[in-house]
């Protein structure tokens, strides 16, 4: 089927696997100067792309799978249905094949289409009646930690592999689903990924059906997430947009299994001139050590007219699981010069690092905020050239520190806060207004 010529099989032609399996021998190159592949499963073995032709080269019915060598691949490489309805998913996955965690690869989703894509799972809805319940502070709560196990790994559409750059300038965008908990990119140990481009990947929460109750009769869920990125090190999120998540768009944290085996923490979080609308219940959850958060902007984030659910803020400073694991708390975190519109809240915070932490965990500077800032019961932040239209500090979070802001409103509380609640204002200026 294939012309060999030494190390190098050319595709002139265009082939049809008819439902069987190609494995191409070990450190092969296929070279593309017309042809196609189609119709079956093509397998590599540390195989190596050349793309001589500007028509696609894979078909719509083939599943690529196996190791290969390919530093740079381009969406136009493969066939498009541009239907209504038509569902991309392994047109994603073949094109994420090409990429493994051992060798660098740089993927480009540049051609003008918009790929839709589902969460296969079409099972029952109730989820939360799988996971079981668990005592938290003497009372019973629902385990709802549990879905993040491979048990549940049906909830989870792709993986974007280690040592991967990510370019999206068109838009990925999820059809609706009655399910209450998705991961659009699982995300576990994994390190060296960069997502970047000017398009968009959305989650479905803008069309969501309401027919199938997470669990109960009215609870729906709050785990539909675009990003789940557990115990990983060295993203960066660049320029992207990101948005309708049925509950947070990103979340970059440390593991808190009780099963866990590897070290729980994540670490090395770079996002820049990100963009985030909309997602139900956060834009942006972190639980992570060394992480910078510059130039972005979060809006229409927890509010009512996203159906938001709890903590409902743009940015969510909260290491899940630190009552247990202090080692995943937020560490050397740096938010600055990033804007934010029509959130419930623009910044929420439960915990962020221990009481007995010793040093600032969260510096966050440069920011005006447009709506409430709901610090709960979290410790160790600096905040440096804020505005804050309100601020709400729930269970008196301690060692808070504010330099050169202004307040709209201010509870109370928090400017007559006994000394060893560790509060300072330095230079800051109360009741004022902005336009």
């Amino acid at each position: 089927m294939l012309n060999s010529e030494g190390e190098t099989f050319y595709v002139r032609a265009n082939f049809t696997l008819a439902g069987e399996t190609l494995t191409v021998p070990a450190g092969k190159t296929l070279v593309f100067i017309g042809g196609t592949l189609d119709n079956g499963e093509i397998v590599g073995s540390e195989t190596a792309i050349r793309m001589r032709q500007s028509r696609p080269a894979f078909g719509l019915g083939l599943v690529i799978s196996g190791t290969w060598n390919v530093p740079e691949v381009h969406d136009g490489w493969f066939a498009f249905d541009n239907s209504e309805g038509f569902v991309s998913n392994q047109i994603i996955k073949n094109i994420l094949a090409f990429s493994n965690d051992e060798t660098p690869c740089h993927i480009f989703f540049e051609e003008t289409r918009t790929y839709f894509f589902e969460l296969p799972y079409k099972g029952r809805g109730d989820l939360g009646l799988l996971v079981g319940t668990k005592i938290v502070n003497g009372q019973e709560k629902r385990d709802y930690a549990k879905l993040l196990r491979d048990e549940f790994d049906y909830l989870r559409i792709f993986t974007i592999p280690s040592n991967t750059h990510l370019t999206v300038n068109n838009k990925l965008k999820m059809l609706p689903t009655s399910i209450g908990a998705y991961f659009v990119f699982w995300e576990y140990g994994k390190h060296d990924i960069t997502i970047d481009g000017k398009g968009t990947i959305a989650g479905d929460n803008d069309w969501h059906l309401y027919d199938k109750p997470f669990l109960g009769k009215s609870y729906f869920g709050e785990w539909g997430q675009v990003f789940r990125c557990l115990r990983c090190s060295d993203f960066v999120f660049r320029d992207i947009t990101i948005t309708d998540s049925f509950g947070d768009c990103i979340i970059y944290s440390g593991s808190y299994n009780p099963d866990e085996k590897a070290p729980r923490r994540s670490s090395g979080l770079l996002m820049e001139n990100v963009k985030i609308f909309g997602a139900r219940r956060n834009g942006l959850a972190v639980g992570a050590k060394d992480v910078v958060i510059r130039n972005c902007h979060f809006e229409n984030c927890g509010t009512d007219e996203v159906k938001g659910t709890k903590p409902r803020a743009g940015v969510d400073f909260e290491p899940d699981g630190l009552n247990y694991y202090p080692e995943i708390g937020n560490e050397n975190v740096l938010m600055e010069n990033c804007t934010f519109r029509n959130n419930y809240y623009d910044i929420a915070t439960y915990n962020n690092n221990k009481a007995n932490y010793g040093k600032v965990a969260t510096t966050i500077r440069n920011c005006t905020f447009t709506s409430t800032v709901r610090i709960t019961q979290s410790h160790w932040f600096r905040f440096e050239n804020c505005y804050f239209p309100v601020v709400s500090n729930t269970g008196l979070g301690r060692h808070l520190e504010f330099i050169n802001c202004e307040f709209g409103e201010i509870e109370q509380e928090m400017v007559t806060a006994p000394k060893h609640y560790y509060y300072s204002f330095s230079n800051c200026k109360f009741n004022t207004k902005k336009k």
